[in-house]
């Protein structure tokens, strides 16, 4: 018998598969696939035995590293079927990205890739298991998945003085309030079985008491994912055998953006793969953004020591620019004075500075002079508007209305990806596999050429859905019933115009045509915890904003991605992303007004910012007083780099 996993990557025990082999190549003959090459220290770290941490900093290509690497176990054999390679993302669509790529470079072997978030994980692991917890912490009734604000959390803290023994009180001053649920509970490991006398500490008192409160009252339970991962957790302890199968199952696991885990993600890790398997960690502890959700202050650290990994640090820069990069080793230099110069690797554009600071009279002026200078730049390059970025640190809505306006004066369009649609956040929604599918549909029924891309990615999204992956019959099946959809839609559009049918209507036709239920299962396999209706949702109100004030249903779909756009967006939702050119707004204090409650956390925001550039970087201020206020250091390090300053009159 032999330990695979199942749709959703939840190991389970089956019957000897019959998988298709590829001719394996030998090790030492393999060679990248979809690149020219790789750095040195990056082919060290792809063939190293054990466990790695691969430090990379912005544009050093982490995800395609871990692709490579992927390519390499899978190809050369190391990785042999039917065991599986497990990817660990903390954002849906990293983890989609991971996987698309994995797909693209090996897809004789992409089944056997098996790419998710932390949350999906260890909540497919409850669901499929929750009866083997030991009997103190199993429930009948099923779950609500809730996510406690941090509001909550500190009314919690407050409540606890109520009802904490007396002796244990003085030690509740030293609890952390807004992240009580990431640093509290997710630092307490479930005992087999519930104590039969008040815990010790007050830690442990506090997260007993949250559980009661919680979990295990009467009535519906109520979890949030540092929940179910301490559940997932105390199942791995419990049940040996499903930690075997874990472990047999996943002889390689990958984790991106190792910076942001938090204690309860570090210890679930360790519990299941702290002995025997090759965990790559993977990222940049210059770029620890979490903090503020209890991402661990020194985690590669801990995970060198604790997994006895093998650290490779990273030192070429595929995205930024030199004038670049060298501003970014001042910032990183103040994060870690250890870390060492980073060499680019791209060419840079003459004719413009890399970094320059322009200041502003008023929030009116800064908004006409940068859009009509992104119209110019566009008339004089064969840039295009989604060659543009505004990131700002928080508060993008702020900035929305007027760089919207300014902009459309030169019929360019803005993006606000932070923008709330429905339930979600717009980047999301433009992301989410299933939203992706339907709008490639409607997209490929109303423009029925010139789209090959779009097609692709519905028809390969259509495979993993229908499982044809690897069949030739099944996916000529597949095809066959995308082109009959796409066919169907046509028609069906051109009997509804945009001007007299309601979007809901829309998207409910171009459901009726997929297996809905299929679709469902694929969403919940894909990112646990996700409600399908809430994507619906938010794909109608999407819709109907944009289908207001189109011309046609073409232009209504076109506009709902609003690809060719300038995109608005905080620092955290660029994170991964580059553009050609970024400006980076607001560098006062409205901004950053937190910046001195945390600065080393606030600085590693300002470099992530900064470093989605790949040519040109602009910071912005409308503050006369800003270099005298709370970011005076982040000046400093402008100085220092030689940033120069325009003032706009």
């Amino acid at each position: 018998m032999a330990e695979v996993t199942s749709d959703n990557g939840v190991a389970a025990t089956s019957g000897t598969l019959s998988v298709p082999q590829a001719v394996a190549i030998a090790a030492a003959a393999w060679q990248p696939t979809g690149i020219d090459d790789l750095e040195p220290a990056a082919w060290k770290a792809l063939r190293g035995p054990g466990c790695g941490a691969v430090i990379a900093g912005p544009g050093a290509g982490k995800t395609e590293f871990l692709a490579q690497r992927a390519a390499y176990l899978l190809q050369t054999g190391m990785c042999p079927s039917p065991r599986r390679i497990l990817a660990i993302s903390f954002k849906r669509d990293a983890a989609a990205n991971l996987g698309r790529r994995v797909q693209t470079r090996v897809p004789e072997h992409a089944e056997r890739f098996v790419s998710m978030t932390f949350d999906a994980f260890t909540k497919g692991l409850v669901d499929k298991f929750k009866s083997s917890l030991p009997r103190d912490w199993r429930r009948s009734n099923s779950y609500e998945l809730v996510f406690p604000s941090g509001r909550e959390q500190r009314d919690f803290v407050n409540y606890l003085a109520s009802v904490t023994p007396t002796a244990l009180r003085p030690a509740l001053d030293t609890l952390p309030r807004d992240t009580f649920s990431a640093d509290v509970v997710g630092a307490w490991a479930l005992p087999f079985a519930l104590p039969d006398r008040e815990p010790a500490s007050a830690s442990a008192f506090a997260a007993l008491t949250w559980w009661q409160e919680r979990y295990l009252q009467t009535g519906t339970p109520h979890v949030d994912f540092v929940m179910l991962n301490r559940l997932a957790e105390l199942l791995v302890r419990a049940v040996p055998h499903l930690r075997r199968a874990l472990q047999i199952t996943y002889p390689f696991v990958f984790v991106d953006e190792f910076q942001d885990t938090t204690l309860a993600q570090f210890s679930f890790l360790k519990s299941i793969f702290g002995n025997g398997t090759a965990v790559t960690a993977v990222g940049d502890r210059k770029q620890r953004i979490m903090g503020f959700a209890g991402a661990l202050p020194n985690a590669f650290a801990q995970f060198i020591r604790d997994f006895d990994a093998t650290p490779y640090p990273l030192s070429w820069n595929f995205r930024s620019s030199q004038g670049l990069v060298d501003l970014q080793h001042v910032i990183a230099s103040r994060l870690d004075p250890t870390t060492i110069q980073v060499i680019s690797r791209t060419t840079a554009e003459h004719g413009h500075e890399p970094v320059s600071l322009w200041t502003f009279t008023g929030v009116a002026r800064e908004a006409d002079c940068i859009a009509k200078w992104i119209a110019d730049d566009l008339a004089q390059s064969q840039r295009t508007p989604a060659d543009f970025a505004l990131v700002a640190r928080q508060k993008v809505a702020d900035f929305e209305a007027r760089f919207r306006a300014r902009l459309a004066e030169h019929n360019i369009r803005l993006r606000n990806d932070d923008a709330m649609v429905g339930k979600m956040r717009l980047q999301d929604l433009l992301k989410n596999d299933v939203a992706r599918l339907l709008l490639g549909m409607l997209r490929l029924a109303a423009q029925p050429s010139g789209l090959g891309s779009v097609w692709l990615e519905a028809s390969r999204t259509m495979e993993r859905i229908h499982g044809a992956a690897g069949d030739d019959y099944a996916v000529r099946r597949v095809n066959d019933e995308l082109t009959q959809t796409i066919r169907s839609l046509h028609k069906w559009l051109n009997q509804h115009p945009v001007d007299s049918t309601s979007t809901s209507d829309v998207i409910a036709r171009g459901l009726e045509l997929v297996d809905v239920e299929n679709l469902r299962r694929h969403a919940r396999a894909a990112a646990r915890g996700e409600d399908v209706d809430v994507v619906f949702d938010a794909f109608d109100a999407r819709l109907a904003q944009v289908a207001a004030h189109a011309s046609d249903w073409a232009a209504a779909f076109d506009d709902f991605e609003s690809a060719n756009a300038v995109s608005l967006l905080t620092v955290h939702r660029s994170k991964s992303l580059e553009y050609h050119t970024v400006f980076f707004l607001g560098l006062d204090d409205d901004q950053w007004w937190a910046h001195d409650r945390d600065v080393d956390g606030s600085t590693s925001t300002f470099f992530v910012g900064l470093s989605r550039a790949a040519q040109r970087l602009i910071f912005t201020s409308t503050s006369a007083f800003a270099r005298r206020g709370k970011i005076a250091d982040l000046y400093a390090m402008l100085d220092e780099a030689g940033v120069r300053e325009r003032r706009w009159i």
